[in-house]
């Protein structure tokens, strides 16, 4: 009977847990579900070397960024966010993104896509918080039917291009890495949902033993 009510805490409290974060970098697509995200880690680096050597503030004051996909029918949007690696600081885009048609000419694809684009301004305060630690992350948040994102030929992290710039300097953002994650905050369960669960768990092996102990038939020792 414990191992039996282990077992169930055990499940209630991994149905409450949220879905882990998947490297996606060397994989060539990636289906998205609405609330689905997939984040692109970045760092300013070479922009900052570049703008210091021009005698400029080292932090961007703009990012731009294009995804290409193979041509994509899902009407879908997005919404893009760039962030500190510590994720303390942030900065949201003005608004949805939605993908646009266009043609790639490259060694590995060449025929229409789907392009996703957008732009962001930032003020210096802004720019060198998210970039204090070098590296930064961009996250497109995904809303609408399911579609598959991916450029035949190539992997998902040279999907990606960001572009920082700054006066008459733009340079290109080192790529990283990409993440996938399923986790939405309409999916996760609040922290009183979450007591709930285990509560009523716990409920269940107690009510167990209960009827174990009292069901249990008795033994009437004769007289003697």
């Amino acid at each position: 009977m414990r191992f039996v009510c282990l077992g169930v805490v055990l499940c209630v409290l991994a149905a409450s847990l949220p879905a882990e974060t998947i490297d996606v970098s060397l994989q060539t697509t990636q289906l998205l579900q609405s609330g689905n995200s997939i984040e692109f880690l970045f760092a300013d680096s070479s922009y900052a070397q570049h703008a210091t050597g021009m005698g400029m503030a080292a932090s961007p004051s703009e990012i731009v960024f294009n995804l290409i996909s193979a041509p994509v029918s899902s009407g879908g949007q997005f919404t893009a966010a760039v962030e500190s690696l510590d994720g303390s600081v942030s900065a949201q885009f003005p608004g949805p993104v939605g993908w646009t048609s266009g043609t790639v000419q490259t060694l590995g694809y060449d025929g229409p896509a789907s392009v996703l684009a957008d732009s962001l301004t930032l003020s210096s305060a802004l720019s060198q918080a998210i970039f204090a630690g070098s590296e930064a992350e961009l996250t497109l948040a995904y809303t609408g039917p399911d579609v598959t994102l991916g450029l035949p030929g190539y992997s998902l992290k040279n999907d990606l291009t960001i572009s920082l710039a700054g006066g008459p300097l733009s340079v290109g953002a080192l790529d990283y890495g990409v993440t996938f994650s399923s986790s939405d905050a309409a999916a996760v369960p609040e922290p009183a949902s979450v007591a709930m669960l285990v509560a009523a768990g716990v409920l269940f092996c107690v009510i167990s033993g209960a009827l174990k102990l009292f069901g249990r038939p008795r033994t009437i020792s004769p007289f003697r």
